[in-house]
């Protein structure tokens, strides 16, 4: 349907997305519950498997099909952007909205495992021109996330879902094609108002695009929350987070020559120090106001402080 028009697309983006969002959280939990996940393992590594499509497609397209600096900024503002809009916004909206989240306390391992790698998206500019150090930089990244995978393990079984096996499957799969072509026209709807906003192209890649692409997950884990199903709800957001800590900077390092910024690099320490209050949270076994006022402050310094780097 091309040539909708901004409003348009923006709108029938936005509901595609949230009714994909309700009928992916519950074919997957019925999935999980039939395959004897824990919380932690379908959250953190099989969940963002169908969650990240959005940002993969922006990604993908951004570095092969644009190409260039234009394609490299758009690829850098969508490694950067996603986490630092899930530690800093959306993970307290997710909070506020299910009044706390209780949380298995081992959940602090992977927040822990993405405060010590997210760095390594600044991998790829230092290391532009020495080939065998990319190579080995990014079989070590995929390689963290390996090992990351076999030892996500924390909280409970979740618990039996409500659709049978068949069922479940046609429904995951209808939410996934539903969060492809829903974020398709979302993301057109944003380009669109952040140019009648009048917003830079680097608001857009680490803010707008972000906000938007993000919704997938973020509307699964609110249902999650609400259902008591914390640790799920929670390990979903930061699975999401490693994958861009870890897979994604793989591949920029070999193939994206993107340029090390100012922007860039506070992007990376605020987005540090939201996830590090995080992981002092799941370490109480609680994600509540404190994690909340945390991440507000930090976005916020980021609002502020990104017109003074341009």
């Amino acid at each position: 349907m091309p040539g909708l028009g901004g409003p348009l697309e923006l709108t029938l983006g936005l509901v595609v997305v949230l009714v994909g969002s309700i009928a992916y959280a519950h074919s997957f939990e019925s999935l999980a519950s039939r395959l004897g996940l824990s919380q932690g393992l379908a959250g953190a590594v099989v969940s963002p498997l169908f969650t990240s499509l959005p940002e993969l497609v922006v990604f993908v397209t951004a570095v092969v099909s644009v190409g260039g600096r234009a394609g490299a900024q758009v690829g850098m503002g969508t490694v950067i952007g996603e986490p630092l809009m899930l530690s800093t916004l959306m993970t307290p909206l997710v909070v506020v909205a299910s009044r706390g989240l209780k949380v298995d306390r081992s959940l602090a391992r992977p927040y822990l495992v993405f405060v010590a790698v997210f760095p390594s998206v600044l991998l790829p500019p230092l290391l532009a021109n020495h080939p065998l150090a990319r190579v080995g930089a990014a079989l070590a990244l995929l390689a963290s996330y390996v090992a990351f995978a076999a030892t996500a393990r924390s909280g409970e079984t979740v618990e039996p879902g409500e659709l049978r096996l068949g069922a479940a499957v046609v429904v995951l799969a209808a939410s996934v094609a539903a969060f492809y072509f829903g974020s398709h026209y979302l993301v057109k709807g944003v380009i669109w108002a952040s140019g009648a906003l009048g917003l830079t192209p680097l608001a857009v890649s680490t803010l707008a695009v972000p906000a938007v692409t993000t919704l997938p997950e973020v509307g699964a884990a609110l249902v999650w929350a609400r259902r008591g199903l914390g640790t799920l709800a929670a390990s979903s957001l930061i699975g999401e987070q490693v994958v861009y800590a870890t897979i994604y900077p793989a591949v920029a390092v070999l193939a994206v020559p993107w340029a090390l910024t100012a922007d860039a690099m506070i992007a990376v320490l605020i987005t540090e120090v939201a996830a590090a209050g995080l992981a002092l949270g799941a370490l109480r076994g609680s994600l509540d106001k404190a994690q909340v006022a945390a991440g507000l402050v930090c976005f916020a310094s980021y609002l502020v402080l990104l017109p003074l780097l341009r």
